[in-house]
């Protein structure tokens, strides 16, 4: 524990009754958290809560370590923290037993008498484990309940995370902030976005956009994050929580001098009304305003100590080019004094995605000239993206201020089937062994989107816990053993030939063709490959000797689905192409093999327990206290996953989801095939907005009895076609 963490006893005791008790006394101290470590357990393995003994044991070099052995069914844990221990216990169940707890549902190969297992210990070379991008929270969460909630940090703790994001509930504090300092109701309809869209509107990107935020999704965010909070102290997490990065409603210029507001240049095309605006970084409102939001945060939410401010995420920075370095030098420290004005002790925390995503402006000596101020030790910057731009080499490492190596793996949210897994396995260890990594403290994982390629994200968090070189080979060999409970030589192969192609991409959002705007040019996702097409015919063949594992038949649901998608796309470019060459006939029949594809798609993906826009929109319906605010919440859903809403950002969250893919993608093409058969105008727009503003009444969730043998019939039709 390093000393910026320890005040006096007395600045303690004072700290602690002004802002309500800290997390070791809100779980009773380290007694609580092996009781919060139980919880996990108890509800994710009910059945065997009483055949693990759970033991806090003292760090040795400052970072979480665990003990596991069983015997006589008997499975003793011991580690450093709650945090510890619940991830020995997963670190067993994978190991000993051959499971798996993910998103999609479970896999436990538990016998009546757990296995004897021989002592391990394993060391975390990082002292915090980040989870979160902060648009996960628009892209994944915005309409999760408690329910959904409490099983994602169930997955955190087994997964051995300890420093999650958490920025639900901050409109409500917010609104208290700017009320009391003279704001209406009406001025704050103007700034809040809709719900799908809040994590831009925090950056600073857009005002507004898809609002007003209704006053009850404020009030239940604020009611869910005190839920999501307490149970994420119980467990010794380091939550990161919200702090002012200088942003304000347009409104509250009223209140100040004018050459204390900038407004910021729109975000990626967007109207100037939906413009944003920032206070000057010398402005006396700018400290004051961040004294009154943490100390309002910590009134309402309790004890916290980490802080995210994210100034210009993929903003135009406003200095001017003979002042750029002091102008950068007084806005980082302003940030940083907000935070400090209202905790002496905070640390800033901030995603570092800016530097990699504008290198033009975000040079060395102005990255060097935005932190300079800010010390060494209160500041951790989150390298978002080292699979795209490894920060720390190309920054000398943020000119010693404490950082976290992360990935983010996936933009949007985009479900397809990709990732990168070699580079994730060797990349962090190269990273560790090299000397000039400077401050390193932690590892991150932080995609837009999560509920997707648990895959990449089981090798991740192993990756928390290593700082040894993952053979990738054997480790897929035991990720696919732990998920199916079987492993046939087939399937070894499958796995093989998806780590030489969608699980060897670099690819962040990828998208089918069918998922674009109807056009008349030819595209091509970089989704097909001769080797995943082996690892589909491959995987499926392993249905008799992995007949009764849902994981398998989950996975067997996304191949499939994906190797059609590919097939579709082949169709539809063909059409486009024989539209070009006057080829009508040949266009026509393009066409009408794709849209007999796509609907057999979307009938498959209904048996999937995530990938369906029903789930997406039941979520967000379930946030509305009447049919007109049920109405607003699934508009705001489906607004985001489709046009989004900025003219450079539409299907930019594209969804491979039933529902969607029938009732969207598919109906957009063929309206779009129709004009060009008759001539008739098609105005896209127009139908998107009509398809998002119409409720959806009836979802179809016709699902096949056998969605693996209704998987094989549809890989093996569309084979047929492409060999044609």
């Amino acid at each position: 524990m390093r000393k910026r963490f320890i005040p006096s006893l007395v600045a303690l005791i004072v700290l602690m009754s002004a802002v309500g008790l800290r997390a070791e006394s809100s779980s009773g101290g380290k007694s609580g958290e092996v009781r919060a470590a139980y919880g996990v357990i108890g509800r994710v393995l009910p059945s065997y809560r009483n055949d693990f003994r759970l033991e806090l044991m003292k760090e040795a070099d400052g970072r979480d370590a665990f003990e596991v052995e069983a015997t006589k069914g008997v499975v003793t844990v011991r580690g450093t923290s709650a945090i510890a221990l619940t991830r020995g216990v997963y670190f067993y169940l994978r190991e000993a037993t051959h499971s798996q707890f993910t998103w999609e549902g479970e896999h436990m190969n538990l016998p009546k008498r757990l296995p004897d297992f021989a002592p391990h210990r394993v060391s975390s070379p990082y002292e915090y484990r980040l989870y979160y991008n902060v648009c996960a929270f628009g892209y994944t969460t915005p309409f999760w309940d408690w329910k959904q909630w409490q099983r994602e940090i169930d997955w955190m703790a087994l997964h051995g995370i300890n420093m999650p994001l958490a920025m639900v509930g901050q409109e409500a504090v917010w609104q208290k902030v700017w009320k009391d300092i003279g704001l209406t109701d009406k001025d704050l309809a103007a700034f809040f976005t809709g719900p799908a869209f809040l994590p831009w509107n925090r950056m600073g990107n857009v005002d507004r956009h898809a609002g007003p935020l209704p006053q009850e999704y404020i009030e239940k965010s604020e009611a869910l994050q005190k839920k999501i909070l307490n149970r994420m102290r119980e467990l010794g997490m380091s939550p990161v929580v919200p702090g002012f990065s200088g942003y304000i409603p347009k409104a509250a210029s009223k209140l100040y001098p004018k050459s204390d507001i900038i407004s910021m240049k729109p975000w990626d095309g967007f109207s100037p009304d939906d413009g944003t605006y920032m206070l000057s970084p010398l402005s006396a409102a700018f400290p004051e305003i961040g004294r009154k939001f943490i100390r309002e945060y910590r009134k309402m939410y309790g004890y916290t100590h980490f802080y995210l401010a994210d100034a210009f995420n993929e903003m135009t920075v406003p200095v001017t080019p003979q002042n750029r370095y002091k102008e950068l030098s007084d806005f980082g420290r302003a940030i940083y004094n907000s935070i400090t004005a209202g905790d002496p002790n905070g640390v800033w925390v901030m995603q570092g995605w800016l530097f990699g995503n504008d290198k033009n402006f975000w040079d060395v000596p102005s990255v060097r000239a935005f932190l300079k101020d800010v010390p060494n030790d209160r500041m951790i910057i989150i390298d978002l993206a080292n699979e795209s731009f490894h920060g720390w080499k190309n920054l000398d490492s943020f000119f010693g201020k404490e950082w976290i190596y992360s990935i983010i793996h996936n933009f949007g949210g985009h479900n397809q089937m990709f990732g990168n897994l070699p580079f994730y396995a060797k990349d962090p260890v190269d990273m560790l062994s090299d000397p000039n990594h400077g401050k390193l403290v932690g590892f991150g994982i932080s995609p837009e989107g999560t509920e997707n390629n648990e895959a990449v994200y089981e090798l991740l968090t192993d990756m928390c816990w290593t700082g040894n070189r993952v053979e990738i080979g054997n480790w897929v060999d035991d990720y696919a053993l732990s998920r199916y409970g079987a492993l046939p030589q087939n399937m070894k192969l499958a796995w093989r030939y998806l780590l030489k192609s969608v699980y060897s991409s670099s690819m962040g959002a990828p998208l089918f063709f069918y998922q674009r705007g109807p056009e008349l040019h030819p595209y091509e996702s970089g989704l097909e490959s001769a080797d995943f097409d082996s690892a589909a015919y491959l995987f499926l063949s392993c249905s008799d000797s992995i007949r009764h594992s849902q994981l398998y038949t989950d996975d067997a649901i996304e191949i499939a689905a994906q190797y059609a998608g590919n097939t579709a796309d082949s169709l539809l470019n063909k059409a486009v192409q024989a539209q070009a060459a006057g080829d009508a006939a040949a266009r026509d029949r393009a066409f009408a093999e794709a849209f007999r594809i796509l609907p057999r798609i979307d009938k498959l993906l209904n048996a999937h327990p995530l990938y369906r826009l029903k789930r997406w929109v039941d979520f967000a319906r379930e946030w509305g206290s009447t049919r007109r605010a049920k109405d607003y919440y699934e508009q705001n859903a489906k607004l985001q996953i489709t046009v989004w809403g900025g003219p450079n950002l539409s299907e930019y969250a594209a969804k491979e989801w039933s529902g969607l893919i029938d009732g969207y993608y598919m109906q957009r093409w063929k309206r779009f095939a129709d004009s060009l058969s008759t001539g008739a105008p098609f105005d896209i727009h127009s139908w998107e907005m009509k398809w998002i503003d119409t409720p959806t009444h009836r979802f179809d969730t016709t699902a096949p009895d056998n969605p693996v043998e209704f998987a094989k019939k549809l890989v093996s039709d569309c084979r047929e076609i492409l060999a044609k």
